[in-house]
C-alpha cells in the first residue's frame, strides 16, 4: 500500500479537524478520514491480506496481538497521566501474579503471556504470522518499542519477543518510520 507519514506542523490548528480530536488519523480515498489507531489498523488489515493475516488463524493471531498490545499501552497511558501512581505504578513494572484480576496485571504478566503465545503460534524467524507484518504485529512492535525506550533491557527474559522485536526493528519500513515518519509512495 502506498502511504506517507507526516508529523503535524500546526497541531493546534489541525486538532479541531480530526474526527476525535487526537492522532493518529488516516486520510483515505474510499473511507475519508479515519480516527483511532485500532480502527486505522483494522482498515489497513481489510485492504491488505499481508497485514490482515493469511487466513482465519493468522487473522485471529493478529487481532489478539493488537488487543494485548493495546492493554499494555493503556497501562502506560495510566502511568503517564498519573492515574496509576505510587505502589500501583511501581508494581506495574515488577508484578508477575497471573492469578490476580487482569486489571491488576503487571508488565511481566503481559510479557509472559505474549512469550507463551509466541511459542503457541509456532513462531519462527521473529514472526507470529507468515508475513510478520500483520496489523497486530505492527501494534505489538510499537508498544514494545515504547517499553524499550523506557527500559532498554525490558525484553531480556523473553527470547521470543526479543527475537520478534529485533527482526521487526530491522525492517526497512520500520527504520523509515522511526527516522522521519516514513512513507511508501511509488516514484
Amino acid at each position: 500500500m502506498e502511504w506517507r507519514g507526516e508529523f503535524p506542523q500546526d497541531w493546534k490548528g489541525l486538532k479541531p479537524t480530526t474526527p476525535f480530536l487526537h492522532l493518529p488519523t488516516l486520510e483515505t480515498e474510499d473511507a475519508g478520514t479515519i480516527g483511532h489507531e485500532l480502527a486505522i489498523l483494522n482498515y489497513i488489515g481489510q485492504k491488505s491480506q499481508k497485514m490482515s493475516g493469511a487466513g482465519a488463524k493468522e487473522f485471529a493471531v493478529s487481532q489478539q496481538l493488537m488487543q494485548q498490545a493495546e492493554d499494555i499501552y493503556q497501562k502506560l497511558s495510566q502511568l503517564k497521566s498519573g492515574m496509576l501512581s505510587g505502589e500501583a505504578a511501581a508494581a506495574f513494572w515488577v508484578a508477575n501474579d497471573q492469578q490476580t484480576h487482569n486489571r491488576n496485571f503487571g508488565l511481566k504478566v503481559y510479557l509472559q503471556l505474549l512469550e507463551a503465545f509466541y511459542e503457541r503460534c509456532g513462531a519462527q524467524s521473529g514472526k507470529f504470522t507468515s508475513s510478520g507484518v500483520t496489523v497486530g504485529e505492527c501494534k505489538l512492535f510499537s508498544t514494545l518499542h515504547a517499553l524499550k525506550l523506557i527500559q532498554e533491557n525490558i525484553l531480556k527474559d523473553y527470547p521470543g519477543l526479543s527475537n520478534f522485536y529485533t527482526r521487526f526493528a530491522s525492517e526497512a519500513a520500520t527504520q523509515s518510520v522511526l527516522k522521519d515518519g516514513g512513507s511508501c509512495v511509488a516514484q
